[in-house]
């Protein structure tokens, strides 16, 4: 393009016009974006399109596969691989890298390797400084309580985008549909009728979670009381004198696996043990029969992941059969896993489901 040069009569090149076109280039070039707001309420720009997903939390590995990320997943943490049906529902999760270690700790080098997209991040006090130096958007996804589920699925459907946020707001459909019908249903229940419930996430040690915590919270909205309630947190030791203490009407004791470092599916061999260690025998739950191996699907029922949507279903007709005696759950969990992971549960998953 050329202009007369001023006063002379001359003409000169102007570099305007390609560097309109440099520019217009280059705007077509950078990926589209748009902003999220996470769960600790930061706003953080993702790009529209993810097509390399690290992921740093446990259970928010079944979110992604049930979402359709399975395909996407570059890094995971340990142990998550371990778990048999999810080795089922999801072949594809042997090959992915356990690139993120206990507590979430990662090479970064490694992790840039890798080229994410975006990283799901630990909630909690984690940082998310490492990913931001290293120029990765990082989107705390996790939840900590049961009416935070719905909101932490909505988030990563909008983080995924395409057909995710529309698996999302489907699960959220049914997660809300479900869990209002068991408050409607327990709304008048006395206190008097809420048993006494404590929580083991295993042995040896012996390890419960207690309040402040979403083990408290489903105990609770299922119709029981936490009878560990004042002891803050999640993981903690406690001695067989304490149980004693609280002597619950009834125990409910996780199945391994998934972040823990334990053998999957091993739950009846944390039961042989309790079984054999001084004063069990004496637990009223266990004179009554009342003690119950937690289902574990594709992660643990209990742990901050969508099957929590389960949990609370199973969890309150475990706690009040006679209040939920139209509820069949191995049927529900029939429905659940081919609507929301494509995957028809065999009678042998089943079993393997509910410890049998």
């Amino acid at each position: 393009m050329t202009l007369p040069e001023h006063g002379a009569g001359k003409t000169v090149r102007c570099a305007c016009g390609a560097a309109l076109l440099l520019w217009a280039q280059a705007a077509s070039a950078a990926p589209a974006t748009h902003v999220v707001t996470d769960m600790r309420g930061n706003a953080v720009t993702v790009p529209e399109t993810i097509e390399r997903l690290a992921e740093q939390f446990p259970a928010h590995t079944i979110t992604d596969i049930m979402l359709g990320m399975g395909d996407k997943l570059v890094a995971i943490p340990r142990n998550v691989k371990t778990i048999p049906l999810l080795q089922k529902v999801y072949p594809g999760i042997t090959a992915v890298p356990e690139t993120f270690r206990n507590g979430g700790t990662v090479n970064i080098e490694d992790l840039l390797s890798r080229r994410p997209d975006v990283v799901s991040m630990l909630g909690g006090t984690v940082s998310d400084t490492p990913f931001k130096t290293a120029g990765i958007p990082a989107v705390v996804m996790t939840f900590a309580s049961l009416e935070q589920l719905p909101k932490s699925i909505t988030l990563a459907g909008d983080v995924y985008g395409g057909d995710a946020k529309v698996k999302a707001a489907a699960f959220v459909a049914y997660f809300n549909g479900k869990l209002a019908a068991i408050q409607a249903r327990l709304a008048d229940l006395p206190d008097a009728q809420r048993p006494s419930v404590v929580h083991i996430s295993s042995f040896p040690p012996l390890v419960i979670d207690g309040g402040t915590s979403l083990i408290d919270n489903w105990i609770k909205q299922a119709g029981g009381r936490d009878a560990a309630h004042d002891v803050s947190g999640v993981h903690v030791g406690i001695t067989m004198e304490q149980l004693l203490t609280w002597d619950p009407d009834v125990l409910i004791v996780e199945t391994p696996g998934g972040d823990q470092g334990l053998a999957a599916g091993s739950g009846q061999s944390v039961l042989k043990a309790l079984s054999e260690t001084a004063g069990w025998q004496q637990l009223r739950a266990v004179r009554t029969k009342r003690v119950f191996m937690n289902p574990q699907g594709l992660y643990p029922w209990d742990r901050y992941g969508p099957e929590e949507a389960l949990q609370i279903q199973w969890a309150a007709k475990t706690l009040h059969p006679d209040k939920f005696a139209d509820l069949d759950i191995r049927a529900e969990a029939k429905r659940f896993y081919q609507t929301f992971f494509g995957y028809a549960l065999s009678d042998a998953d089943l079993r393997q489901m509910f410890q049998e």
